[in-house]
């Protein structure tokens, strides 16, 4: 009886303790990852983004680290709601044996002579958007895949090749086996994909058709020619940076030993979009590689260059070309305007501002009133701050200042954040870069 009496008591405990007795387990696709707070961002399918701590106590698997996990990787994490991740396993997709090519190989064939047929695999929006040079177009999951793959390679001992977003997304492997199905005898496999080939800094091309549907203020259209070649004919809301500006720039920026960034755009997400007279001409490729190199992330060539573009008979204008860009970033849900934030006063007896910054960033300037919590404390010390008071978060980025919105906002408070790069001196003062 007495020992029942325990039993019924220990059952009582775990079910009514303050923690959870199992672990969650989420499945998504990396959205941010912060290194500084040893934090990740992650994107699940038809829910709110889930953000998740790690520490020297979590395990990895199929990655050796934080290192190995980068871009639009799939993961599957286990944690304990309010604690480190227990696990973080990066979900690979595998290819059949002996069909995996690499980087290296696949440019050795593309700068070769031999003839070879290679298909972008993902779906077709983001095939418009950004794809490796010379790639044609088949999603394995549409009905007629097999017989558009029978007309970009009529002969079954052409060598085929497959790629998608990296080793985490299904679709090489589905194209690579419903090709061999299919009788296709040198089929082959690019699982390393557009992560990897953007990592190694080579060109993506997007396609006339996608750009002509984004000539806004939204995305940056640069025009990598010189000046007065420009002036005869360009894109709509073009502007002239010639490609000898981007080398100068990145001389600049190294003597003067400061971060790399474009003129008019922080934002290392911002869609851009270059172009020359043609997609391989040298102007375009140097600027490619000195963005890429600067850390910008998205950056494409518009396939066929300017003569393309012109053949097809897209608009066209020769006005004269901008000399500064125009970006203007699209707000994501949850963030603040800038201008709104800078028009601000501080200290302020209405809002909370909340720095998530680490110790050593915010030694060197605290925004006036501001409280300072880094991100990975956040979870512990949120209980600090006034929840019938609006917040507003900031980092020095904005990828942890969005992390800080998710994690304050699904504790149920009313919060924004700054998604911008800004600096703040020593006497509280800040500047938006």
């Amino acid at each position: 009886m007495r020992f029942k009496l325990v039993l019924q008591l220990v059952v009582a405990a775990l079910l009514f303790s303050s923690g959870p007795a199992f672990a969650d387990e989420v499945k998504g696709r990396i959205m941010d990852i912060s290194r500084k707070a040893s934090t990740i961002q992650i994107n699940v399918k038809g829910e709110d983004p889930v953000v998740v701590r790690f520490d020297e106590n979590t395990q990895f698997i199929e990655a050796g680290g934080i290192a190995d996990l980068s871009g639009n990787d799939l993961l599957k994490v286990t944690f304990d709601p309010g604690k480190p991740a227990t696990s973080i396993e990066k979900v690979i997709f595998k290819l059949p044996d002996g069909v995996e090519i690499s980087t290296d190989e696949l440019l050795a064939l593309m700068t070769g002579d031999a003839p070879y047929t290679l298909v972008d695999a993902r779906p077709k929006r983001r095939y418009v958007a950004a794809t490796i040079p010379s790639s044609a177009h088949a999603f394995p999951k549409d009905e007629d895949f097999m017989q558009t793959v029978n007309e970009l390679a009529p002969e079954k001992s052409a060598l085929l090749i497959f790629y998608c977003g990296g080793p985490t997304c299904p679709y090489t492997g589905e194209a690579v086996r419903k090709a061999i199905a299919d009788g296709y005898t040198n089929v082959k496999g690019y699982q390393a994909g557009t992560p990897a080939w953007r990592k190694a800094q080579l060109p993506m091309h997007s396609q006339p058709g996608w750009v002509a549907e984004r000539l806004n203020p939204g995305h940056v259209i640069i025009d990598t020619r010189n000046t007065i070649t420009a002036m005869r004919g360009h894109l709509p809301t073009a502007v002239t940076m010639p490609a000898a500006n981007f080398e100068a720039l990145t001389e600049t920026f190294i003597a003067e030993q400061r971060a790399a960034r474009i003129p008019g755009v922080s934002d290392r997400r911002a869609p851009i979009i270059l172009y020359s007279n043609t997609h391989s001409d040298q102007d375009v490729l140097v600027a490619y590689r000195e963005l890429a190199s600067w850390g910008y992330r998205n950056i494409t060539i518009l396939k066929d260059g300017y003569n393309g573009w012109a053949a097809a008979d897209l608009p066209t204008d020769t006005n004269t070309l901008a000399l500064a860009i125009n970006y203007v970033r699209k707000l994501a849900p949850g963030a603040i305007a800038p201008e709104t934030f800078m028009a601000m006063s501080f200290p302020s007896e209405a809002t909370q501002v909340v720095d998530v910054r680490t110790d050593e960033e915010v030694s060197s300037g605290l925004i006036a009133g501001a409280v300072h919590i880094p991100l990975n404390t956040l979870e512990d010390q949120m209980g600090e701050l006034d929840k019938s008071k609006p917040i507003i978060v900031h980092c020095a980025t904005g990828v942890r200042a969005e992390m800080a919105y998710r994690t304050l906002k699904g504790a149920g408070y009313d919060v924004q954040y700054l998604n911008v790069e800004m600096e703040v001196g020593p006497d509280g003062s800040f500047r938006i870069l």
